[in-house]
């Protein structure tokens, strides 16, 4: 008798603990089903020409002579970012995490410069693009390397980096 009895409570036990099982099992795949995953966090950064096309970059400008480029950025780190854009000339590498030491001007459109950047903030949501027209001047003959700069959260890391190898010249004389 004590031995159909603990095999009774042992039956009920153990249907309560599978009941558990399945209930919580079933609770886990809802949660897993409706709970996105989260994939790689990153920024797309890169430019484009000014039919947003990523060839056929003005390389060859002339001196003082406007040039357009369109720089996307586009935010995949899963939660609201604010972005800073730099744009300058520079003989160096920026690697990630670099501290950039150039002194960033408040605005965007102008004369790129060795000594300043032009730059602009951006502030984008996760999966959000923008795409930034840049209207710029070079103004010294020779071959230039133009460096863009994404740092996020107003400092002066770099996050991404892109250059352009410009070779300013003068204009034809029929185009003066």
């Amino acid at each position: 008798m004590v031995n159909k009895i603990n095999k009774k409570s042992l039956e009920y036990i153990l249907t309560v603990l599978l009941g558990i099982l399945l209930i919580s099992s079933i609770f886990l795949t809802v949660y897993l089903i409706y709970t996105p995953k989260v994939g790689a966090r990153f920024t797309e950064f890169y430019i484009l020409n000014e039919d947003y096309k990523a060839y056929d970059y003005p390389a060859n400008p002339y001196v003082n002579k406007s040039n357009i480029l369109i720089i996307g950025v586009r935010n995949y780190e899963y939660k609201p970012q604010n972005y800073r854009v730099w744009v300058f000339l520079s003989n160096k590498t920026y690697d990630y995490n670099y501290s950039l030491n150039i002194t960033p001007e408040d605005r965007w459109n102008g004369t790129l410069s060795y000594n300043t950047s032009l730059t602009r903030e951006i502030f984008l949501r996760h999966n959000e693009t923008i795409f930034i027209p840049l209207n710029f001047t070079v103004d010294s003959i020779g071959k230039h390397k133009i460096v863009f700069v994404l740092s996020i959260n107003n400092s002066n890391k770099v996050y991404r980096s892109l250059h352009l190898w410009v070779n300013v010249s003068e204009p034809p004389k029929d185009l003066i």
